[in-house]
């Protein structure tokens, strides 16, 4: 069955939040329909996803001629941001021998564009070196080769980026619209994951608020700053931040870097003395001030609230008020009890066991190897004195008794004691006496994506000190590069691979 064919509506829905209908939408609109013709005539068969690859592997190449014809700074932002993190301009895909230009066609990218497509649309993690990529690649860039010298310049989506930076530089909700383009729109950061924690954002939003807008006006202006989206693994705000750079918005770049974020906390709101601002106290005993414009109450109803539930965003060296605001009537009588609710509440007397702590018991070992449950809790016991919950925990999630990695985060101010169960077999350390290494050739490429069972702080402990050898020869890396190059590839699976969860 041939694929649906491409609408403007495709096109224009990459752009900035303009809702402008370009001159050029027609001219993209027929060159993704083109590519979409030509990977039909490869006769690739990526079995019952081949339609949505096809059609979403168009959309995003002729998003991607676009913005490298007109340098708008999509593209060259994100290579900046690739080369800076993992030595290459262009992820999983490297050639010595390409001349590469971040403004024009780039075999590098179109491969990588082509794979980001079909494992956004299909729900396994698709081998890089096979040969259908490799046809349809070369089908794709031979079209926009074909193209390059006489494809339309749409100057105005390079204007409308600027426009949106000075405009993102000079007002705050200016710049969490720039950050909602990027989250939902922008054709290289836009992603199902994103979609679907909006999506999951927009359901916790249904009891709380009637009005479908304000349901969304909340669950976005959360997401935009709580989640690490895109290939990269990295916050809204800083591919905002490498798109300013490569615009020379060189000041708004520092700013959204500066970027600080409080979570929807209970706050008490006192007026300031100059009367034109308010002190907060947060649960966790931070005191922020805001300007008075920044709470929507009028004076009368400041004085029947004396709190509010509210997140709040640092920029430009302002807090201002993060979307929607619950006011708290009589907060001082129960502060109290707020308090306690706070997730970094500790009570009088109790400290938190910090990586420090449980290091001084391991003899400063950060990952320990046990055969099964029981030898896991008798060491839990024995010598870090864990009873009760904790061990009822550990029994309830891991109830088929499997091989058991304990490791200490170094970098987690809370939870730094992590479990780990069923890869033992796969990790190649010194003291690890379960390591088998046909088991890891096998099994150990599934700890990229399964955080649930191997946090991101125990991956890169482990990549940092070659523990992972069984990784770097899956078929999911390209094996004819050096092994350092392999290293890095991982790098960037294991962010593309977990995004938020990273």
């Amino acid at each position: 069955m041939r694929p649906r064919r491409i609408l403007t509506s495709d096109i224009s829905h990459a752009h900035t939040l303009t809702k402008r209908a370009y001159s050029t939408d027609s001219y993209y609109t027929k060159l993704a329909n083109r590519l979409l013709d030509a990977f039909c005539h490869t006769n690739v068969n990526l079995e019952e996803k081949t339609e949505s690859i096809f059609r979403f592997a168009s959309i995003t190449l002729a998003c991607y001629m676009e913005d490298i014809v007109a340098d708008s700074g999509q593209w060259r932002a994100f290579s900046n941001l690739c080369r800076q993190m993992f030595g290459w301009p262009v992820p999983v895909y490297h050639d010595n021998n390409e001349e590469y230009y971040p403004d024009e066609p780039s075999m590098m990218a179109v491969k990588f564009l082509i794979w980001h497509a079909a494992t956004e649309m299909d729900d396994i993690w698709w081998k890089p070196a096979i040969a259908e990529f490799d046809a349809l690649a070369h089908a794709a860039y031979n079209l926009l080769m074909e193209e390059f010298e006489k494809a339309l310049v749409n100057e105005k989506l390079t204007s409308d980026i600027d426009n949106m930076l000075e405009d993102a530089a000079n007002d705050f909700y200016k710049m969490r619209t720039a950050l909602t383009w990027m989250f939902m729109r922008c054709y290289i950061t836009r992603s199902e994951a994103g979609e679907l924690l909006l999506g999951r954002q927009l359901d916790n939003a249904v009891n709380a608020f009637q009005d479908s807008s304000m349901r969304f006006y909340y669950a976005i202006n959360h997401c935009v700053f709580a989640y690490k989206i895109g290939p990269l693994a990295l916050y809204a705000k800083d591919y905002l931040a490498a798109l300013a750079r490569v615009r020379n918005k060189m000041a708004l770049s520092e700013d959204l870097d500066s970027v600080e974020v409080l979570p929807a906390y209970a706050f008490r709101m006192k007026a300031g003395e100059d009367g034109r601002t308010i002190e907060l106290l947060c649960t966790n005993g931070r005191v922020i001030n805001i300007k008075r414009e920044e709470i929507t109450l009028s004076d009368k109803e400041l004085y029947k609230y004396d709190g509010c539930v509210a997140s709040f965003v640092l920029y430009q060296n302002q807090w201002r008020l993060n979307g929607v605001m619950s006011p708290l009537e009589n907060c001082a009588d129960h502060w109290d009890e707020l308090v306690k609710k706070d997730p970094d509440y500790m009570p009088d007397g109790l400290v938190t066991a910090d990586a420090e702590w449980f290091l001084a018991r391991t003899n400063g070992r950060q990952m320990l190897f046990f055969s099964g449950l029981d030898e896991t809790i008798s060491f839990l016991e024995s010598e870090l004195n864990f009873t009760g919950e904790v061990v009822k925990t550990l029994r309830d999630n891991n109830k088929s008794d499997l091989p058991t990695m304990l490791f200490i985060d170094k970098h987690e101010p809370k939870n730094c004691l992590q479990f780990s169960f069923g890869f033992n077999e796969s990790i190649n350390s010194p003291d690890n006496p379960f390591y088998e290494v046909e088991k890891a050739g096998k099994e150990a490429v599934e700890m990229l994506w399964n955080d649930d069972y191997v946090g991101t702080g125990a991956m890169l402990y482990m990549l940092d000190r070659g523990f992972l050898p069984g990784i770097l020869n899956d078929g999911l890396i390209m094996q004819d590069n050096p092994t350092e190059v392999k290293d890095q590839d991982v790098r960037f699976l294991l962010r593309y691979m977990r995004k938020e969860r990273y």
